[in-house]
Formats: C-alpha cells, structure tokens, sequence
C-alpha cells in the first residue's frame, strides 16, 4: 500500500473520533432533550431568555418569560432545560455593588 493513502485513511479515522462523532453525539442529546420537554419545565433558549414552558407542538414552544407575559420560540431555539434547583435561584440575583471611585489625584505644580 502506498503510504500517503495510509496517511490519509489515519487523518479521516482521525478526524471522525475528533470532530464527526463528538458532534452527532451531541446533536442527539439536544433532540433527546427537546422530545423530552413537557409543559411546566424551565428552560433557556438559545438566545439567554429563561421562561417556563407553558404549551408546545412540533415546531413551537410557548414561554411565560414574566407574570402574564408570553412568547412563542422555534422548538430547536431552546438550549437547555434548567434543572430544578437552579430554577429560581438567579431570578431575583443580587447587583454587584460598584467599586468606589479612587479619590482624585491633586495637581502639583512643580517650578523650578
């Protein structure tokens, strides 16, 4: 067998356990989850909007993002589902208090 085509048959197995396989394997995981969805699951899509699911058909899922506030998002635009214990954990987070501001530096005028 001729050594370059050996090279090239190692790159392609190669590149299939680096990159091909990885990424199917996720793709799977993303449908799983997204077949998986039910009404009342908190979700974030894939745009940072946390809502929780409240109805959905094959293609659309309709989130209550706010009290009596509601969007429609294309099924395959959800992430992930937020497990339950982070649900509410970030809702109402705290602001970060903002560093004081380093006092003023006096001018010195220096004559000589």
């Amino acid at each position: 067998m001729d050594p370059i085509f050996i090279f090239f048959l190692v790159m392609l197995v190669f590149m299939y356990f680096l990159l091909i396989r990885p990424q199917r394997q996720q793709a799977r995981r993303h449908q799983e989850m997204l077949t998986s969805l039910k009404v009342g699951d908190e979700v974030v899509t894939a745009g940072g909007i946390y809502g929780e699911v409240t109805a959905l058909d094959d293609e659309r899922i309709q989130l209550e993002i706010d009290a009596d506030v509601r969007i429609a998002v294309a099924k395959r635009a959800i992430a992930s589902i937020v497990p339950p214990e982070e649900a509410h954990e970030g809702v109402a987070a705290e602001e970060p208090e903002p560093e004081p501001e380093p006092e003023p530096v006096a001018e010195e005028s220096t004559r000589r």
